[in-house]
């Protein structure tokens, strides 16, 4: 399963086989939905989706990534994620329906792994996504996710997509979780409990230009209001999280 990622350079591999797809790339940073998921640092990624002829598939996704939660333990510290995606996808020359269920996992971190059930609808190349979890990651919150899009074609070597997402939780953070971290419990790490951040608007444009040997330049912006949360002497704080990103990306791609 593919995530939205934010791409300063990236090179990537496809290759085909009947219905066998695979994909290699490294990114400037992992963003998901608004959220950097490796502390904003560069990413390596693949994804393998195969497909029969009926539209059912299989999908892996794998990444490296990095966050941590001291108060939950020292087997909370994310270094990596595996994902595993199957669905099916229904496609004409005007409209694409996808119906999918995902499996976020995080090997030597499984507190946060959690599953996703995803609904991506486009129809002339206006995009739906519906997306609930239950549990995010490990945060015991339900998740919903909206996200609305629109993808156009200046000429056939420029193109644009816009996309728009609303991110809700159930319950958002605001409790404070402790833990010891030595014998005596002088040294006590303290950080907020719950999912995520309150409800949040995440906005993304993108601006790609096909050169030669299909190579694409992009040039994109993002834009969160989404805001972080932090505990300090029994304390609730927050702050706003870094709410926007210019992006230049060249993409490289080859066949095998």
């Amino acid at each position: 399963m593919k995530k939205s990622l934010l791409v300063l350079s990236s090179l990537w591999a496809s290759v085909t086989y009947g219905g066998l797809e695979a994909e290699f790339g490294s990114y400037s940073n992992f963003i998901w939905r608004g959220v950097t998921f490796s502390e904003n640092r560069p990413a390596f990624q693949a994804t393998l989706d195969g497909q029969n002829e009926k539209g059912f598939y299989l999908g892996g996704f794998v990444s490296n990534a990095e966050f941590s939660d001291e108060a939950l333990g020292p087997h909370a510290h994310v270094t990596h994620e595996t994902d595993l995606s199957v669905g099916k996808r229904w496609v004409n020359n005007r409209w694409e329906i996808q119906v999918s269920y995902n499996r976020f996992m995080f090997p030597g971190a499984g507190v946060y792994d959690c599953d996703e059930f995803n609904l991506f609808l486009n129809y002339e190349r206006f995009i739906l996504e519906l997306s609930y979890m239950d549990d995010y990651f490990g945060g015991q919150s339900n998740y919903r996710y909206i996200r609305f899009g629109h993808e156009w074609s200046y000429s056939k070597t420029i193109g644009a997509t816009f996309f728009a997402g609303f991110n809700s939780f159930t319950s958002p953070h605001g409790g404070i979780k402790s833990r010891c971290l030595n014998v005596g419990c002088t040294d006590i790490a303290q950080t907020t409990r719950g999912a995520g951040n309150n409800d949040y608007v995440d906005l993304y444009l993108t601006h790609r230009k096909i050169i030669d040997n299909y190579v694409i330049f992009e040039f994109s912006l993002n834009w969160t209001n989404r805001e972080i949360y932090s505990a300090q002497n029994n304390q609730i704080s927050k702050q706003r999280a870094k709410d926007f990103a210019a992006i230049v990306g060249i993409t490289l791609p080859f066949k095998i």
